[in-house]
């Protein structure tokens, strides 16, 4: 509203400039504060006394006047709540608030409902809480923080843990005397499936049963309720046990199990199948077994807890564990571990490699498969015996057994423990070394040299088998025990007869010799001819130095005895021979051979000399060997040109012959190829049509195909579409029927309620107005009636009277 202009009196003075007055919106409000006492008239147009201090709103829509007992303290916006919210509020002062309840200070609710919320000048807004939508899969739990009765009528006790279902409300806010602890999904267990619950909750005693299990079985569903929990933490599948599968079962506590046995705690039993099987609450499952098929190289340890044996069970068999027995590992020494991955032989080389291999089933028995022709021994450290099996065999340890790990020497020259080998290799086979000697004119050299060697033992024989390993590495032994032989003889020879006799030297020295009868260098045998007094006999028996004769005589004398071989005689006299082969009766071990691979000086000086006569017997046989070629190749260059010259002429002549073939078998190829190439193109032609003609007809087939495909298609389309179209217009319809049928019921129950509602005095008293109203009418105008008519229309006198009254009551 406009004011005035108005003067200003003595004395006063305007308190800065004017300013427009301030439109509140709706859901807004100036918060006012009384300056000093002062009544004012509300918008009821009740006097309120004001007193300083006072605070109270002033909200709109609406235009605020200042006043000077007034202060605006300032502007607030109403709260909108919507759906699934609410407004947590808390009391500034003791008041009663808009739905007539005593609020005290300090005192917190919630304000639910749907619209704008004006919080008032005693209470501030905390904060909005968003409610928890609860369905048919999740629930929540809700603990008590002030004694109070909750919105179900329950009584509730602080402390107190409820579960709160869709149930009992779709959604769910917390009050201030409540506070949410968690979510809870529904838990739903199909057929096969099972739980344990642990402290389930006693709805009688509204209570958890402390220490108490409970078996839950499907199918089913349901929420946990407050200090419920499962067992593990989940659900579990039921055990579905087949054929050869069983169950070890223990017992929690004293129970009769289903079969009607009484079982004590702490008994094991199992269960086999084929069988479903859900645990009781009063066991538990200590583990699955299923039987163990082996054939008859497999096996397993099997420990039993009543007694601590182990024992080995061995196939052909299916095993499986009684309740009072378990499967029990042997633990087998690092090197075992990898002899046992590498074949039972391991050197230096293949211990740097890393073992990338899977580890062992330390359940399983050890099985090591012992090579042809080798020995293996295994130790009982129980019996403290041994046993030696030899190969080809498999071994199989018992639960007290153990491999005996062979050391063997290795490299060159020999350096022990390079080996390592579960089976000893009976041979034959060789082994190298290098040994340095010195001979008796101080000249040192390095020899290397290769021994065959072999075991004479009886595999068969257990004890013979026992002695290969008396001597734990005969390898490194043997070398030693030879090079210490070769030594000793090459320090009383001298070089040059070393070089020139080194063989017979080493052989002597490694085998040993004995007196014997030579001749031509070789010893004389049995069977061999002698010539004794111009008299050829056969030897039939050589007794130490005495030759016995074919025909009886005994010869000791030699002198004149020679051996007839091959048209030559050489004499037979007395001498050393090495032996056949060097035998170590401790172990068996035989060297039958020796050879000799290379012979080098040590000193540089030696081998300088050596290499300088060496190349020169080397220049020479090489000079002679030149001359003897070069005249032989002079001889073979004259005979080679006279035959060239010859082989020419007749090579000139079949030449001639051949081109002439050639040309004939030319002018026949190019015959054949023209008539060649004219029919392949005209084959090449009528198959080429032919495919064509084929492909046409294919591509007709499947174009007449894809277009009957289609064609289905579109009739089934539209005959889908016809079939929806008619379920779509039978259900309006139906729709349509029943909405009329609603309608007829409504109207109907509409009338009979008007009719009832109005009586049956008041519709005669209505039905009686009109036709009085008119008679007292037609009283009033004098008349006792009257008629109109133009001749030409028919008269009807039923309505007369009406149409009289009607244009009465117009006119009036």
């Amino acid at each position: 509203m406009d004011c005035l202009p108005f003067p200003l009196y003595p004395g006063e003075s305007l308190s800065g400039n004017p300013k427009p007055l301030q439109v509140l919106e709706a859901n807004t409000a100036n918060r006012v504060k009384a300056a000093r006492d002062f009544e004012e008239t509300d918008s009821e147009g009740k006097v309120v006394k004001r007193i300083a201090g006072d605070e109270w709103l002033e909200e709109g829509p609406k235009t605020y006047y200042p006043h000077v007992c007034k202060e605006v303290m300032g502007t607030i916006t109403a709260q909108f709540v919507q759906e699934n919210e609410a407004l947590k509020l808390r009391a500034v002062n003791t008041f009663v608030d808009r739905t007539g309840v005593e609020r005290k200070v300090g005192s917190e609710w919630l304000w639910s409902q749907f619209g704008t919320y004006m919080p008032s000048v005693d209470e501030t807004v905390v904060e909005v809480v968003g409610a928890e939508i609860l369905s048919e899969t999740r629930a929540i739990h809700v603990r008590c923080v002030n004694e109070f009765k909750d919105r179900f009528g329950v009584e509730r006790k602080p402390g107190d843990v409820w579960l709160v279902t869709h149930k009992e409300a779709e959604t769910y806010i917390a009050t201030p005397n409540e506070e949410m602890l968690k979510q809870i999904q529904l838990l739903v267990l199909n057929r096969k499936q099972y739980c344990t619950l642990l402290d389930p909750y006693d709805a009688t005693s509204k209570t958890n049963k402390n220490g108490v299990r409970k078996l839950i079985q499907g199918p089913t569903k349901f929420f946990l309720n407050p200090g419920e929990r499962l067992e593990d933490g989940c659900a579990k599948d039921v055990h579905v046990l087949m054929a050869d599968e069983a169950l070890l079962l223990e017992a929690l506590e004293a129970h009769t199990d289903s079969t009607g046995t009484r079982r004590e705690a702490g008994d094991l039993w199992m269960i086999s199948g084929p069988c479903e099987y859900t645990p009781p609450v009063e066991l538990r499952v200590k583990e699955r077994r299923r039987a163990m098929p082996m054939h008859a190289y497999e096996g397993v340890y099997i420990r039993c807890l009543k007694t601590g044996t182990v024992r080995a069970q061995m196939g052909p068999t299916s095993y499986m564990l009684q309740p009072e027995e378990e499967l029990w590992e042997k633990e087998l020494s690092p090197q075992i571990e990898n002899l046992l991955t590498t074949c039972g032989t391991m050197t230096a080389h293949t211990r740097k490699k890393d073992n990338k291999n899977t580890m062992r089933d330390k359940t399983r028995v050890v099985i090591y498969s012992v090579p042809h022709n080798s020995v293996c021994q295994i130790f009982d450290y129980k019996k403290k015996t041994s046993r030696c099996v030899p190969g080809p065999d498999m071994v199989c340890l018992n639960p007290d057994e153990e491999f005996t790990v062979i050391s063997l020497s290795g490299g060159k020259p020999k350096v022990p423990n390079v080996i390592k080998t579960l089976a000893c290799f009976l041979g034959p086979d060789f082994m190298t070394d290098n040994i340095r000697v010195e001979t008796a004119d101080h000249a040192r050299l390095e020899l290397q040299l290769s021994y065959n060697w072999r075991f004479e033992v009886d595999q068969h024989d257990a004890d013979e088998c026992k002695k290969v390993f008396s001597v734990p590495d005969f390898v490194g032994d043997s070398c030693k025990a030879i090079a210490s032989r070769i030594r000793g003889s090459c320090a009383g020879v001298s070089f040059d007869n070393f070089h020139k006799n080194s063989s017979s030297i080493i052989r002597h020295a490694v085998f040993g010799s004995k007196e014997t009868l030579l001749s031509g260098g070789r010893p004389v045998e049995v069977g061999s001819t002698v010539s004794v007094g111009g008299t050829e006999v056969k030897v039939a028996k050589i007794d130490g130095m005495t030759l016995e004769l074919a025909d009886g005589r005994k010869v000791s004398d030699l002198e004149g005895v020679e051996v007839v071989a091959g048209g030559e005689r050489a004499p037979v006299v007395a001498g050393k021979w090495p032996n056949s082969a060097l035998i170590f009766p401790t172990n068996g071990l035989v060297i039958n051979n020796v050879d000799i691979q290379s012979v080098e000086p040590v000193d540089q000086k030696t081998k300088d000399s050596l290499m300088k006569s060496v190349q020169l017997a080397i220049h020479i046989t090489t000079q002679g060997q030149e001359a003897q070629a070069k005249q032989r190749a002079t001889e073979e260059e004259q005979k080679a040109r006279g035959e060239l010259e010859s082989q020419l002429i007749r090579d000139k002549a079949s030449s001639e012959k051949e081109r002439m073939e050639l040309l004939r078998l030319k002018a026949e190829s190019q015959a054949i190829e023209t008539t060649g190439a004219q029919r392949a193109e005209a084959q090449a032609a009528s198959e080429a049509a032919k495919v064509e003609a084929e492909s046409m007809v294919l591509l007709a087939q499947k174009k007449a195909e894809a277009q009957k495909i289609q064609v289905m298609n579109e009739i089934d389309l539209e005959n889908t579409k016809n079939e929806c179209h008619l379920q779509q217009q039978r259900e309006l319809d139906e729709l349509e029927v029943e909405k009329a049928r609603e309608l007829a019921t409504i109207e109907s129950e509409k009338f009979k309620k008007t009719v009832t509602s109005i009586g049956k005095e008041t519709i005669k008293a209505i039905a009686q107005a009109g036709p009085e109203n008119q008679v007292r009418l037609l009283k009033a105008l004098n008349l006792q009636g009257y008629m109109v008519t133009d001749g030409s229309s028919p008269i009807n006198l039923f309505n007369t009277a009406q149409g009289m009254t009607g244009q009465a009551l117009a006119m009036k």
